[in-house]
């Protein structure tokens, strides 16, 4: 098959989308498909490490210049030059939602005749919806007629399959499959030595939805201040300002114990995790959280709560609880009361856990089954 994928941007220091779409595209190659990414992008602009890994793979990546107005990422070069890759393709992927390339990824691919797979990779979440909600009403009239005309939306986890039918109403065909991992090139987590601090680790971007503030408090809570052996390590690039309103909260809480070490990445992000004895996502919402599954297949507990899709993690290899500050305090306070083997237990179970569903070999089967199915019925 000839696979198109459409996405706004690819940057290097992007996470999230500019992550999983060459991920997405490079298990298709290895799959034996001829897969293309579009995505807008200035001729000198770095892509993620993660897009210049599938390129390298065999993937090719178009580039559009940007046009104005940036903020919707929009591109004459693309308005012009898009639909001679659809025309070409057998299917087109349209990932996440807001942005012209998404409005007119699916314009091109609808007018042409082509399956149309849409991924809004967290977008519907009721939450966000609540963000910018003018704005998103009024260009949602576009990314709701393209939603209920594509062939199949793609959501990664039950939780979100539940935002699209409230967005859409029933009828849309969704097919649930997870964002996947790499699992080889995350390592268990080493033994450590005795007498070290121990460190319970969030890894992510800065921002008001992740819940970071009320993790603070959770911290105060497990780990007053004056408890020695454990350090709180918040990484990740800063959004909105979260990290000014953060620093002066851990002042007033007097947490000595908490460091904002700023975003990590590559080396940097796999030594963070195989430092770290805890992992703790406290989001308020996450269509599926992609950190968990790292922190497990780093063979560490997790603790997240029920904003995210984890509740397998209960009982078993983390924490699934409430979105409040005293449900993850409590959460906190058993992990930090456990022993070095008992969490080493748990943290085998969840690496266990990410081999068995959810490899990036296993997930991208999963989604090219998906697009052979639509070519198949025409």
């Amino acid at each position: 098959m000839r696979i198109l994928h459409v996405v706004a941007g690819l940057p290097s220091a992007g996470g999230g989308l500019s992550e999983l779409v060459p991920l997405f595209a490079l298990e298709a190659v290895r799959l034996g498909h001829d897969v293309t990414i579009a995505t807008v992008a200035r001729d000198d602009e770095p892509f993620s490490a993660a897009a210049q890994a599938a390129a390298a793979g065999g993937v090719r990546i178009v580039r559009f210049a940007p046009s104005f107005p940036r903020a919707l990422f929009f591109s004459w070069e693309m308005r012009r030059g898009l639909s001679t890759l659809v025309r070409a393709a057998d299917i087109v992927h349209v990932h996440s939602n807001w942005t012209f390339p998404v409005w007119w990824g699916s314009h091109c691919g609808l007018k042409a005749g082509k399956p149309l797979v849409m991924s809004p990779q967290g977008c519907l979440d009721p939450v966000r919806l609540e963000h910018s909600a003018w704005k998103k009403r009024l260009v949602g009239l576009f990314d709701r007629r393209s939603l209920r005309q594509a062939a199949v939306i793609h959501a990664t986890s039950e939780m979100e399959r539940d935002w699209i039918e409230q967005y859409l109403g029933k009828g849309p065909r969704i097919a649930v499959i997870p964002n996947g991992i790499e699992i080889s090139e995350v390592g268990p987590a080493l033994p450590k030595p005795e007498g070290r601090v121990r460190k319970a680790l969030y890894l992510g971007r800065l921002h008001p939805l992740k819940g970071l503030d009320l993790l603070l408090d959770a911290w105060r809570m497990a780990c007053p201040a004056g408890k020695t052996g454990w350090q709180l390590v918040i990484a990740g690039p800063d959004e909105q300002g979260t990290r000014e309103r953060l620093e002066p909260q851990a002042r007033r809480l007097g947490l000595e114990n908490v460091a904002f070490v700023g975003p990590l990445y590559g080396e940097q992000k796999a030594k963070a995790l195989a430092e770290a004895d805890l992992f703790v996502l406290p989001s308020r919402t996450e269509n599926f959280g992609i950190a968990v599954a790292e922190a497990l297949a780093a063979g560490l507990p997790v603790i997240t709560t029920k904003g995210t899709p984890w509740s397998e993690i209960a009982n078993s290899c983390g924490w699934w609880v409430d979105v409040n500050a005293a449900a993850i305090g409590k959460a906190l306070a058993e992990g930090l009361g456990l022993t070095d083997a008992e969490r080493a237990a748990m943290g085998r179970r969840g690496r266990e856990l990410v081999a068995a569903k959810y490899r990036w070999d296993a997930v991208g089967r999963s989604m090219v089954g998906v697009y052979q199915s639509l070519v198949e019925r025409g």
